[in-house]
């Protein structure tokens, strides 16, 4: 990747922020070559607290770097791609990486020009500290040194997966909306926890430390996650007990379910009309 790459993000919400924070720590970029917008003063000025890069209301200034994060909320597109496109027509070779979820590559390129070159990427927040996953694909215009440009900034975030844009939705509702499941989970155990009389301060920490005790296990382990849990369960004991629970609850259908309107929800936020 070239020592002189300049990154704007059209929008600055938690996933850019996430994005700019990691590439910010991991020395890939400093903050004097990063600019952004957003939609207000306030959250301009935010960006520039948190980040210590440039943030503006001015469009024009973030989408003239070499790489440009289109970071806005799918809806958005209709005002904010035409704007872009008038850029895109003068700065041909500007690759825009598109976070827009459920918005595709080809729908990009026919709002920003044909000359475009889009690449489209799923991160989700835990890239935040190198630990992410990501997909992306690439449109039409992407050449050889613009896909190296693009994994350049992937490396620091963690795993990536160059996928069929088709998958991108399954993927989206695993990985992207995968870590606020965890959470949840984690929620329901503090309430279960304190539903048994732990301590409040307690059952935060130790379900807490459950949760990346057992992620470290599953991540150091060759043993599948069922493989694991097996080896957690002992026949007649109290896990088997708890576990039954939760199938009698329907815990494997109801996540399977979850996972399809996630994926469902992202063709509708596709067929949107934007704004």
């Amino acid at each position: 990747m070239a020592d002189d790459l300049t990154l704007g993000a059209v929008g600055c919400g938690n996933l850019a922020k996430a994005l700019i924070g990691r590439w910010l720590a991991a020395g890939t970029l400093p903050a004097a070559r990063i600019a952004a917008c957003t939609a207000h003063a306030e959250s301009a000025e935010q960006v520039r607290a948190s980040l210590g890069i440039a943030c503006s209301l001015d469009l024009r200034t973030a989408a003239q770097a070499q790489v440009v994060l289109l970071a806005f909320k799918p809806q958005q597109r209709g005002d904010l791609l035409p704007q872009l496109a008038e850029l895109a027509a003068e700065r041909p070779e500007t690759i825009w990486v598109s976070l827009l979820a459920g918005v595709p590559v080809a729908e990009l390129e026919h709002r920003l020009g044909p000359q475009a070159k889009v690449v489209r990427w799923m991160p989700n927040t835990p890239v935040r500290l190198g630990l992410g996953a990501v997909a992306m694909c690439t449109g039409r215009q992407v050449d050889a040194a613009d896909r190296q440009t693009a994994l350049g900034l992937l490396e620091p975030l963690g795993q990536h997966y160059l996928l069929d844009e088709a998958a991108f939705d399954a993927f989206t509702a695993v990985a992207g909306c995968g870590p606020a499941y965890v959470f949840a989970l984690c929620e329901a155990l503090e309430h279960a926890a304190m539903a048994a009389q732990l301590p409040a301060a307690m059952a935060t920490d130790l379900v807490r430390q459950t949760l990346i005790g057992a992620a470290a296990l599953l991540q150091q382990s060759a043993l599948t996650a069922g493989e694991l849990r097996a080896q957690v369960t002992s026949k007649g004991g109290m896990t088997e007990a708890a576990l039954a629970r939760l199938q009698a609850g329907g815990w494997a259908d109801l996540m399977t379910a979850a996972v399809a309107a996630a994926q469902q929800r992202a063709r509708a936020l596709a067929d949107t009309k934007p704004s």
